[in-house]
């Protein structure tokens, strides 16, 4: 057991490099467990795809903001995005002129990616562990709502139906069910698991083990999709669920109705933070140096937006595309459409 726990914690280790129904009575069955190193997928590293020329920020009228102390994950709701780590917690940008419109105090610190649903934003702290549910527009908090364990960190978070979930404790993945002001319920999650997205009925795990983790909310089951090297951000859109593969800069898409997955490549190197996020007709890959748009029909990388090197996270409305980078203090504004 000893060499397994090693196998296991070795590979959640890797993956963690970088920045609905309520099921009725039916119980959960227990998530996917490994047990040996050979349940582990193989995995193609794929070399990069057919890369456009690159554009720089002013090639595409990009303008930069000064975002103190650590602007870090984005997530966009309506004609707004809101920003973790802008002082004094998290604070929500107007999609047009760029002014900030709403400030809310976070006590503790951001630990997973943002989510939004209808009118809300999920925001998920740690010390105190907390999922907080903010109103999209003013920044009010509708619920702050006390979590059993710390989120893990540089995770995402899922939520649907006013509904959120939040996984919790790298050691023993647990999923936080929260509902309105209160904690509804816990699943246990998959080994190594790294996050969660919540669409299509079902709840959508990355794990170290290089797989999507998908868990029907109806019936509880699991079921396994393999997908490219050291899965973790992840967004849902056009008809799919898109996965960020860290190892190789790949993506995967994985119809959301079925287990048919396709891997394709885009980058060809190893991204170290980054995000994914869909919008605006089109999927986004945040990489260390560049962001990529990408045709989610053809799977063509159309545009290559070049950055200035360091970490963050990408958002996109119907008429801007978001990108923080927190090692520059900085957030990046880019009106869309894009230029031909």
């Amino acid at each position: 057991m000893a060499i397994v726990r090693a196998v296991l914690l070795a590979a959640l280790a890797a993956s963690l490099v970088g920045c609905a129904d309520d099921g009725g009575d039916t119980a959960p069955t227990d998530p996917p467990r490994t047990s040996t190193p050979e349940t582990i997928p193989e995995v193609t590293y794929l070399s990069a795809g057919d890369l456009p020329d690159p554009l720089t920020l002013r090639d595409v009228d990009g303008r930069t903001i000064t975002a103190k102390p650590f602007a870090d994950f984005a997530v966009a709701s309506g004609s707004g995005v809101w920003v973790s780590g802008v002082a004094p917690g998290a604070v929500r940008y107007d999609d047009t002129s760029g002014a900030v419109t709403a400030r809310t105090p976070v006590r503790g610190s951001v630990t997973q990616a943002l989510e939004e649903s209808g009118d809300e934003v999920f925001v998920p702290t740690g010390g105190p562990s907390a999922l907080l549910r903010l109103d999209a527009t003013t920044g009010e908090v509708l619920a702050r709502v006390p979590l059993p364990a710390s989120p893990v960190a540089e995770g995402v978070v899922g939520a649907a139906d006013g509904t959120g979930y939040v996984l919790m404790d790298p050691l023993e993945p647990t999923i936080a069910v929260v509902r309105g002001d209160e904690l509804a319920e816990t699943l246990a999650a998959p080994d190594t698991a790294t996050g969660v997205r919540a669409a299509f009925d079902a709840l959508w795990v990355p794990t170290g083990l290089n797989t999507v983790e998908r868990m029907d909310l109806e019936s509880r089951e699991w079921t396994s999709i393999p997908v490219g090297p050291r899965p973790r951000f992840m967004d849902v859109g056009f008809g799919a669920v898109w996965v960020m593969n860290q190892g190789d800069g790949s993506i995967t898409r994985v119809d959301g109705r079925s287990p048919e997955a396709e891997t394709f490549a885009v980058t060809g190197n190893a991204i170290g933070g980054g995000d994914l996020t869909t919008g605006a007709g089109a999927v986004w890959l945040r990489t260390d140096t560049a962001v990529a748009r990408i045709d989610p029909a053809s799977r063509a990388v159309t545009h290559w937006i070049e950055l200035p090197p360091g970490s963050g996270s990408v958002a996109a409305t119907d008429r801007a595309l978001w990108i923080t980078n927190h090692d520059h203090l900085a957030v990046h504004q880019v009106p869309l459409p894009l230029p031909d």
